[in-house]
């Protein structure tokens, strides 16, 4: 498995293969991964099974970024042997790999993470967009299968011109059993919960006003913001501005466990996001029983919320539409516990044993494809 965020997880691709890997691994299987590499961090260790390789990372726009040559890549693909090479993060490691996979005629499989759009999110990067996406077009198409954790996805990037087989397979959830974890400290007032990184592309402002106008209403209300990122300090700068800056709480990263407690702990999961593709933290909300709201513009947005049954699709660009609704779940606890249920139904959906088999099964065709 190849991906700039493994070991510590920063994002949901990180999460994702921490998931993954260990299950993989614990069914028979032997899994390594090639990621990043920090001040401090060893060049090879073993964790629940995974063999993970570090080679050598720069950091550009607060993201690590591996930048192994190919003579390494491949002495670690001549080391580890695999039978197939999946690639989770879009990078100059990538390609790296997918040149050294390609000469030594290894089937390799992509997952379809994150958009061009995600990506160029930094300033200086957003010229280069179109280069961006017609790269990964181009890349995606030398591999053997594409997996789209999203059903709307796999459509989305065959339109784009990925001619490889798309396969959706959904990102996986888990977490240890609700009733045994505590809930964080919190006060009485209805409880908003956003989690994820502070950037652009999540689109916080719209929910800092809408929470501004739920206020007016509610004026008990609490907003948790967990997570870091390039606009904490304009976000931060914006609450002050609205008057809101005692009753919004900026928790910083939240490791795993830590972030369980607030999903136990808040009312409803709000994702305000203008670019997104499946989002983990919205599935962790729904497996821990919470309403969640999301914006029409992820792209799995109607495959999570059913709008009235489990949340609510929002416009990502009018806050009083946001505002309205979390109004709604504010005055009725009753519509709160039952949105809530039908989310923790569906996420029985994301369970990591059904995740794996699927991505198994996925392995088993591309390895197939390449074997009469």
């Amino acid at each position: 498995m190849i991906s700039d965020d493994f070991l510590p997880a920063a994002t949901g691709v990180g999460v994702h293969l921490k998931l993954i890997a260990p299950e993989l691994s614990r069914r028979g299987h032997r899994i390594a991964v090639i990621t990043t590499r920090r001040k401090g961090e060893p060049e090879m260790e073993q964790w629940q099974g995974v063999t993970v390789h570090r080679v050598f990372t720069v950091r550009v726009y607060g993201f690590y970024q591996a930048l192994p040559s190919r003579a390494t890549v491949r002495r670690i693909l001549e080391r580890e042997k695999p039978d197939v090479v999946h690639h989770h993060y879009v990078g100059i490691m990538m390609r790296r790999v997918c040149a050294v996979a390609e000469r030594m005629r290894l089937p390799q499989v992509s997952t379809y993470h994150f958009s061009a759009e995600v990506l160029t999110q930094p300033l200086p990067m957003r010229p280069f967009r179109g280069l961006i996406r017609r790269q990964m077009v181009h890349t995606n198409n030398r591999f053997d299968m594409v997996i789209a954790p999203s059903g709307n996805l796999a459509r989305q990037i065959a339109a784009e011109g990925v001619r490889t087989s798309v396969r959706y397979i959904t990102n996986p959830v888990v977490f240890d059993d609700a009733a045994g974890i505590i809930p964080a400290p919190r006060t009485p007032g209805f409880t908003i919960l956003y989690a994820g990184r502070l950037g652009p592309e999540k689109n916080i402002p719209l929910l800092i006003k809408a929470f501004a106008a739920l206020l007016r209403d509610v004026p008990d209300a609490v907003l948790w913001i967990a997570g870091r990122g390039p606009e904490e300090d304009a976000l931060r700068r914006l609450c002050t501005q609205l008057g809101v800056e005692a009753q919004v709480g900026f928790l910083g990263f939240l490791d795993h466990p830590s972030l369980a407690r607030y999903y136990a702990a808040c009312d409803v999961f709000v994702l305000p996001s203008i670019q997104e593709a499946q989002p983990l933290v919205a599935m962790e909300a729904m497996w821990f029983g919470r309403p969640v709201i999301v914006t029409h513009a992820i792209v799995a947005a109607t495959e999570m919320v059913d709008p009235g049954v489990n949340g609510y699709i929002v416009d990502p660009d009018t806050p009083q539409d946001l505002a309205g609704r979390l109004a709604a779940l504010a005055a009725d606890a009753g519509l709160r516990a039952a949105l809530g249920a039908a989310g923790r139904r569906r996420a029985d959906a994301y369970r990591p044993e059904l995740v794996v088999s699927a991505l198994e099964q996925a392995y088993r065709d591309a390895i197939g494809g390449r074997r009469p």
